[in-house]
């Protein structure tokens, strides 16, 4: 999907470059053929200029308008929230992990003591049988 979109705005910016030399080409066959004069012809490329300006503002803000509604309209999630999911995420995974740690301790130490009573159990079983 974005890559559509900065494919239009590229084929956009293309088209704005192709208009922009098509006006001065013909702007200047007109002056060659002296059917205008260079002054005129060079106000007639600026004032092409300042209304593209003014066009190109007014696209501009609907086409971010446009990527805004699409992006709500598909639900997709913006970089920064994504950003904040992932940090938060990997901030429980650590507190999980550390959880985790915690309680196997005692299990450990459980599991040493039996160990050592089971021991205990068999040296003082030989003493007996000895």
């Amino acid at each position: 999907m974005e890559e559509t979109l900065k494919k239009l705005v590229y084929a956009g910016v293309g088209l704005a470059a192709q208009a922009t030399e098509k006006i001065e080409e013909t702007v200047n066959e007109l002056v060659k053929k002296g059917k205008i004069s260079d002054k005129e012809g060079k106000k007639i490329v600026d004032d092409f200029f300042k209304k593209s300006e003014k066009k190109k503002d007014s696209y501009e803000t609907k086409f971010k308008a446009a990527i805004q509604e699409v992006t709500e309209k598909f639900n997709y999630v913006k970089k920064a929230d994504y950003d904040k999911l992932a940090k938060k995420i990997a901030e429980l995974e650590k507190q999980v992990k550390g959880t985790s740690e915690k309680k196997d301790a005692p299990k450990k130490a459980a599991k040493k003591v039996s160990k050592a009573t089971a021991e205990a159990k068999k040296v003082v079983k030989e003493a007996i049988n000895g």
